[in-house]
């Protein structure tokens, strides 16, 4: 099984776990009334304050939608929190960690990290579960263990997923054929933005399915062996890619490059479109970034609300957008991103 860091870094790129927890005394957030929703709210920004001082609250009832979007492009919230009238969140300093309070459990608990390291972020997750566990009294079974609105999280109430970048699988169809044995598996596989969303730029999001009858080591370890398999499977596929027909699959890759670093107004889309050709040029060997995570962080910052709010955009014109996200493009990307052959 390839273990080779080039390939893990090309293809993984973040890893995430989420615990869902609910408070004994109250009913599922879907049978909440106003005010007891609001009374969770305080409870967890209660337990929060006698365990960490630093993290920040945005109530969805009185954020500003810019604000809401950038949290979701983040990762930090779901799309289901962003439309509850009286969901919260509470974001860690470091923008690591977030606690969803009434989506569809009490506490989504998670913490994303850059790159892949399942255990090193179920750690980070288990610690603040255990301090909110001295403070709370979750609703738990000794039989089924954590209860959880959707039965399908019973058990552990942890999802952990990775985010996979998997051009080669896409295009040769055959992710598609692998998805039942995954799902055999306890393993599903989902749009970048979680459950609900679809697949943007090769970008998936791979997590076990089954919480119930494994600890939380067996969900991790099982995790690790089925991420390094698709890996694999993966690198197999962009080595047929390039062996059908490198100088094309380069020849995208470069124009993409060259458009990118070479024009006055840039639309999101031509952007969109643009990275996802360097990215794979990254993957195949075309390019290379020195610094990895800077790229990924840049990327990042390109999304829209992101854009928007880091460079002061805020109620600016499409096209005022358009010629600040090219000047930005072509003055960072040669930075970041170089060519190889």
């Amino acid at each position: 099984m390839i273990r080779s860091p080039e390939v893990i870094e090309t293809t993984v790129v973040s890893t995430r776990i989420r615990l869902a927890r609910n408070l004994r005394a109250y009913p599922f957030p879907v049978k909440l009334k106003k005010a007891q929703a609001e009374e969770i709210v305080r409870v967890v920004r209660g337990a929060l304050s006698e365990i960490d001082h630093g993290f920040v609250e945005y109530d969805m009832w009185n954020t500003h939608p810019e604000q809401i979007r950038l949290l979701q492009e983040q990762h930090l919230i779901s799309p289901a929190l962003a439309a509850k009238s009286y969901g919260a969140a509470f974001v860690s300093a470091d923008r690591h960690v977030s606690v969803m309070v009434n989506e569809e459990d009490h506490l989504r608990e998670q913490y994303i990290l850059k790159g892949f390291n399942l255990y090193k972020a179920y750690e980070r997750m288990n610690g603040l579960d255990d301090a909110f566990q001295c403070r709370l009294d979750f609703a738990y079974d000794k039989r089924l263990g954590f209860l959880t609105a959707c039965p399908s999280n019973v058990g552990t109430g942890m999802r952990a997923s990775v985010l996979m970048f998997l051009p080669g699988l896409e295009r040769s169809n055959a992710l598609k054929s692998l998805l039942p044995s995954l799902k055999a598996s306890g393993m599903t596989v989902r749009g970048m933005f979680g459950e609900g969303t679809a697949a943007e730029g090769f970008s998936y999001q791979v997590s076990n399915e089954r919480t119930m009858g494994l600890s939380e080591k067996e969900i991790l370890d099982q995790m690790i062996q089925v991420t390094l398999k698709i890996c694999e499977l993966e690198h197999r596929e962009r080595e047929k890619m390039r062996a059908a027909d490198t100088i094309a699959l380069k020849d995208g890759c470069l124009r993409a490059y060259g458009l990118l670093t070479n024009c006055a107004l840039l639309p999101l889309k031509e952007l969109t479109d643009g990275m996802v050709q360097i990215k794979l040029g990254l993957a195949l060997g075309f390019f290379k970034a020195p610094n990895t995570e800077a790229f990924n962080d840049f990327l990042a910052d390109m999304r829209p609300a992101s854009f928007r709010l880091e460079n002061g955009l805020q109620g600016a014109s499409e096209r005022e957008c358009d010629v600040q996200r090219a000047e930005i493009v072509q003055r960072v990307l040669p930075e970041l991103v170089v060519r190889t052959e």
